[in-house]
């Protein structure tokens, strides 16, 4: 079943959510998978950069500040694409760095807007509420920023599939925990 534009962000809004999801995941994700592939990555990168974009389109869309006007499959790939070419400006930054031993201010990139410290530490003290497993593989994803191979190895998982389908359904039970608590909602929104 497909979804328009409109259908999506209401859903989303009206926490009817798990569908539309679903949706955008088969829809956007190809696209977004093959531009990272083209662009020195793999499929594993390409999960984790398209999920902390929708996770950006879905707090833009529950704080009321996405414009209609954008397409959303555009807005999450613009999205991707930022995430994306910041991590490797960055990865690119600390090898120059560990090899020049220079430590100059190199400025804040997207990745530092989205996830400040503060909203790090709200989003850890929400993963402790998911239960031990899914705390784990969350912060090996997020903060370790392991790929799913790496995970799989690490937490016993019998293939990278079940790594992917884990993730997602902790990220879902993440978005529910964060919907439930208003003030919760507020801090992250401001962050």
């Amino acid at each position: 079943m497909g979804y328009s534009d409109n259908e999506i962000i209401n859903a989303i809004r009206a926490g009817n959510d798990r569908d539309v999801l679903e949706f955008l995941y088969s829809n956007l994700f190809p696209r977004v998978e093959k531009f990272i592939r083209n662009n020195s990555g793999d499929s594993d990168a390409a999960f984790d950069v398209f999920q902390d974009s929708i996770l950006v389109f879905y707090k833009y869309v529950k704080t009321n500040r996405f414009d209609q006007k954008y397409e959303i499959g555009a807005f999450v790939f613009t999205v991707c694409r930022n995430i994306w070419f910041n991590r490797l400006q960055k990865e690119k930054r600390e090898v120059v760095l560990a090899a020049h031993e220079d430590f100059a201010d190199t400025g804040s990139d997207i990745l530092d807007q989205i996830m400040t410290r503060e909203r790090e530490e709200a989003v850890s003290g929400v993963i402790s509420q998911l239960g031990r497993r899914c705390e784990q593989l969350l912060q090996l994803s997020i903060f370790y920023r392991l790929r799913n191979h790496e995970i799989c190895d690490r937490m016993g998982f019998t293939s990278e599939n079940a790594v992917k389908t884990r993730k997602y359904k902790c990220m879902q039970k993440l978005i529910s925990i964060i919907e439930a608590d208003p003030s919760l909602k507020r801090a992250l929104a401001e962050s």
